[in-house]
């Protein structure tokens, strides 16, 4: 493997042989979400509330906040969550081609 260095926000240049594979996720999901920001983005997270779908507002350190769009708790959607980068265990950021289909909480009356 080449000696290559990469720019870890918070740590500086650091060669890619001296880095973990969770830091190396962390610095990937930071960048992705980084790049993204004021796109919509499909989270799913390992705690409560698990799923969330809003707008990336700002990434700072360790942490994504988002404007919540869409989630299965009423009372969280209009505000804005922080979510640590090490919480996020699947996400999707919406892209022209790929765009985050609208979710509204349909309730059967029958």
């Amino acid at each position: 493997m080449p000696d290559t260095n990469i720019d870890f926000p918070g740590y500086g240049y650091i060669p890619i042989r001296d880095l973990l594979i969770n830091n190396i996720r962390r610095y990937f999901v930071f960048k992705e979400f980084e790049k993204n920001q004021r796109k919509r983005a499909f989270i799913l997270i390992a705690e409560f509330p698990f799923m969330i779908i809003g707008k990336i507002v700002e990434v700072m350190g360790d942490y994504v906040s988002v404007d919540v769009e869409t989630t299965h708790i009423s009372e969280i959607e209009g505000k804005v969550l922080r979510i640590h980068v090490d919480d996020i265990e699947v996400f999707h950021i919406e892209q022209p081609d790929s765009p985050i289909p609208a979710i509204s909480n349909v309730q059967d009356e029958s």
